[in-house]
């Protein structure tokens, strides 16, 4: 029993979904991109349709039976021709959804005012009147709906002067005086009245609401796609520092201010210091100094704290292999993973420290040979030079031993000269290496240099 309850269960359901879109695709083609108060009225408009056609029969079967027991043989062709007709009608692609929705108000409207006007029944065609305002009112404009209340009231006027000056033989007369006709009129009004304005209240509330809602909707699509656009525009300038980084040919890292552990490292330092990148994570920045150089290292992460303070220090470093190597390092504040790190920067100035140093080597030389040409070999030239003012023969002396002594003077003060020109030559050569060394005071070239890094 359950198992058959179950095959009939899922046969309606399938039925229904047949019959469901068979409608939907008759009564509407239109596809709303935006659910607004026009896409909600067409839904009413579909759902009035899908419903009201099986449960008419509800309604239109007993009512046939009833008529024509009663002898009424025209009045169940009529409820069956009904029935046909707006099923036709509403279910006709071919014809525009405008119409069809104009041709059910105005084919009810006629039914209505049919009942009311051959049977007397005013209850019966007052719901009917009662539910056209309401369905105008849900899937119209604001004027069809002034228009239906108006065509409401012109129905119940005309009827009420028919029943007055007996116009016609209507069935509405015999059950009705103008009096107790006037009373049901207005009562129905105002209540038509009432109702509509209730609809149209929702009505406009709904469609302030989608309206606030789209709009919303839109700002959250624009807010949205402005996000997107700033992620992707993060992501690529993230993607593109992280390639400065990890590609730089520079050793680079990021340590910890707090802990000193090194938090990141990039593939440079990987290969210059020859620790692997796991190693590198275990490690804090004291380790890839020589023990020597980690008071000055203490000290210069004392004077980083302080403001306005130089970044760029010249120390030495170590190799896991425990080679020692000469860098400038500089260090730069970032944020990384909310921690309060340091990123830093270290250039191999090795090469330069030696070629330099082998510089002052020959700067040393220059001025040793120098202070030799200046004190030593000038000395006995100088006194040379005094002889040769005291030995230079007078006017009377012979002319070829006069010239002899006169050339002897001209080569004397020629090598005085090469031996000054040698003395100002190594002068301007220390100078213009001398800016390579930080001095200090007290202290040589060579041991200045050395002290920069050592």
């Amino acid at each position: 029993m359950k198992r058959l309850l179950h095959k009939v269960t899922f046969g309606i359901d399938k039925i229904w979904y047949r019959y469901k879109r068979f409608v939907e695709a008759a009564v509407s083609k239109n596809a709303f991109e935006t659910k607004d108060i026009y896409y909600l009225q067409e839904r009413l408009f579909i759902n009035i349709i899908l419903y009201s056609l099986p449960l008419s029969l509800i309604a239109v079967i007993p009512t046939v039976v009833i008529t024509y027991e009663q002898g009424q043989q025209y009045l169940p062709h009529i409820y069956v021709s009904a029935i046909i007709i707006i099923a036709t009608i509403s279910l006709n692609r071919r014809i525009s959804l405008r119409f069809r929705k104009a041709f059910l108000v105005l084919f009810l409207y006629a039914v209505s005012i049919f009942l009311i006007a051959e049977t007397g029944s005013f209850s019966i065609a007052s719901i009917y009147l009662l539910a056209l305002s309401v369905l105008v009112a849900l899937i119209f404009s604001k004027r069809v709906v002034y228009a239906s209340l108006l065509i409401n009231i012109s129905i119940y006027a005309v009827l009420g002067f028919i029943i007055y000056t007996h116009a016609f033989n209507l069935s509405v007369i015999q059950h009705y005086t103008l009096s107790m006709w006037g009373a049901y009129s207005l009562n129905f009004l105002f209540l038509n009245v009432l109702v509509i304005i209730q609809v149209r209240y929702i009505v406009n509330g709904l469609k302030v609401t989608i309206l606030q809602e789209a709009r919303i909707y839109q700002e959250l699509q624009a807010e949205m796609s402005e996000k997107t656009s700033i992620n992707r525009a993060l992501r690529e300038s993230e993607e593109h520092y992280k390639s400065l980084f990890l590609l730089n040919p520079s050793p680079m890292w990021i340590y910890d201010v707090d802990t000193l552990m090194i938090l990141q490292v990039n593939d440079a330092a990987v290969k210059r210091y020859g620790y692997s990148k796991l190693e590198f994570l275990g490690m804090n920045i004291e380790d890839i100094r020589p023990s020597s150089k980690i008071p000055e290292l203490h000290k210069i992460l004392r004077r980083e704290k302080l403001p306005d303070t130089e970044k760029t220090v010249n120390t030495q470093h170590q190799t896991k292999s425990g080679q020692l190597f000469y860098v400038d390092v500089q260090c730069i504040k970032i944020p990384f993973e909310g921690k309060n790190a340091r990123l830093v920067i270290a250039t191999d100035v090795t090469a330069q420290f030696e070629h330099a140093l082998a510089i002052e080597n020959q700067n040393a030389k220059l001025r040793e040979i120098a202070f030799m040409q200046s004190h030593i070999v000038r000395a006995p030239l100088a006194r040379i030079m005094g002889l040769m003012s005291l030995i230079l023969p007078g006017p009377d002396v012979v002319t070829q031993d006069k010239k002899l002594f006169e050339f002897l003077d001209v080569s004397v003060k020629e090598l005085d000269d090469v031996i000054r020109a040698i003395v100002s030559t190594s002068e301007e050569t220390e100078l213009q290496t001398h800016h390579l060394i930080a001095p200090e005071p007290g202290k040589s070239d060579i041991e200045n240099l050395t002290a920069q890094y050592q």
